[in-house]
């Protein structure tokens, strides 16, 4: 009796850690499909000294109160069939106002960024993780030194989300030229 009683409570105890074993495996797997076409977060270029005021990594907030107005920014532009000249300047001075350190884009440039930016977006569904990462990746843009790996990132992060958005090809081009604007009129 006692064995029968053993052995019940061994097989019990093997199958709920090969139950809990598999609920990990599913919760990897789901993380992995969530990040899966996200821009990555590669790590400073080896001595080179990390930028003050880098955007955090995905999926974390960052602490700077202009990154919420980014998001709304966003949210205005994409539910109106067109971006009105007002958006777009709204985008430009809170993209500039993320902008730090020493060699901040010039106001013309981060206009031309927000004006690509708010064209290519306008009418678009984008969900709001999405949006989020995409304002992320204009954080970055603005903020990486040219030329770095979190500065590709952060440009491919961008066209990324506006191909998540549905911009077409055109739009995304004129994007990229902007993002490649930021770097040529640094001051």
């Amino acid at each position: 009796m006692k064995v029968r009683l053993l052995a019940l409570a061994f097989v019990t105890v093997c199958t709920a850690s090969s139950a809990f074993g598999q609920g990990a495996a599913v919760i990897i797997k789901q993380r992995a499909k969530e990040t899966a076409g996200r821009p990555l977060n590669l790590p400073p270029a080896p001595g080179a000294q990390p930028a003050v005021g880098a955007p955090a990594p995905q999926g974390t907030v960052i602490a700077q109160p202009n990154y919420s107005k980014i998001i709304s920014d966003l949210s205005s532009i994409k539910i109106r069939p067109q971006a009105t000249q007002e958006h777009k300047d709204k985008l430009a001075t809170d993209l500039g106002a993320l902008a730090l350190g020493a060699n901040k884009p010039s106001a013309e440039a981060v206009q031309g960024l927000a004006n690509a930016v708010a064209d290519a977006l306008a009418g678009k569904k984008i969900s709001s993780a999405d949006q989020a990462a995409l304002a992320s990746a204009l954080v970055g843009v603005v903020n990486a030194s040219t030329g770095s790996p979190q500065h590709a990132a952060a440009i491919q992060g961008v066209k990324d989300g506006l191909t998540i958005a549905g911009a077409n090809d055109p739009a995304i081009q004129t994007v990229a030229k902007a993002l490649m604007g930021l770097t040529t009129k640094a001051k």
